[in-house]
């Protein structure tokens, strides 16, 4: 790895904490019965997906739940249980990040889609008073659903690569996803498969050592 001059991170279970369960959760409580049916329809509209390249808006991905569902659903619960697995981003790892980026060049590319990211950006406001998380620690942000590619197409870390100026030998990815592990050694990255429950700051010593 003493090559490596950049570092790619995913956000959601490597530095944002996630309970992916607990969204699922929050949707058969609402959804009651009708989970079941409402998940096989939105993901044979490939929903979820369109969501997270930014094809279709909040507002038609609330829509597309009302009309999946047969009970009159609020938006205020739809993104109350979307907005469910996002945990928060335990301040010791802007320290680490801090470290970091006077060693490495520092990327973000994760997939994610705009109501998931407004929740992030208030939650480092509220909690953390920081209005400057993509700039503060990295040089460019790569949000799926604002650059239409997601991991884990070969395409869409080519793209990461091109826009961001640097090669892929050089780069280190660190995720959660084995696809998306698999779609970035593919393009020629280095990658680390990060385990959920392992802390990244341990797991990436190494690069401050």
């Amino acid at each position: 790895m003493n090559e490596i001059q950049n570092i790619l991170f995913d956000l959601g279970n490597v530095l944002i904490d996630l309970d992916i369960p607990r969204t699922e959760s929050m949707f058969k409580t609402l959804l009651k019965d009708e989970y079941d049916e409402v998940q096989a329809v939105l993901l044979r509209r490939n929903i979820f997906e369109q969501f997270e390249t930014g094809q279709i808006s909040e507002e038609t991905f609330i829509w597309a739940f009302q009309q999946a569902a047969r009970q009159n659903l609020d938006p205020r619960d739809i993104i109350r249980a979307w907005n469910g697995m996002l945990l928060g981003f335990p301040a010791h790892r802007f320290d680490f990040l801090e470290k970091l980026k006077k060693k490495y060049r520092l990327f973000v590319f994760s997939n994610t889609n705009e109501t998931h990211l407004r929740w992030v950006y208030r939650h480092l406001k509220t909690q953390h008073g920081m209005t400057d998380f993509d700039v503060r620690f990295f040089e460019k942000t790569f949000y799926s659903h604002l650059i239409g590619h997601r991991k884990p197409e070969v395409a869409a870390f080519r793209h990461v690569l091109n826009d961001a100026g640097i090669a892929a030998e050089k780069t280190l990815f660190i995720d959660d996803n084995a696809e998306n592990i698999a779609g970035a050694t593919a393009a020629g990255l280095r990658t680390i498969h990060h385990k959920i429950g392992d802390e990244v700051t341990r797991v990436m010593q190494q690069f401050l050592d």
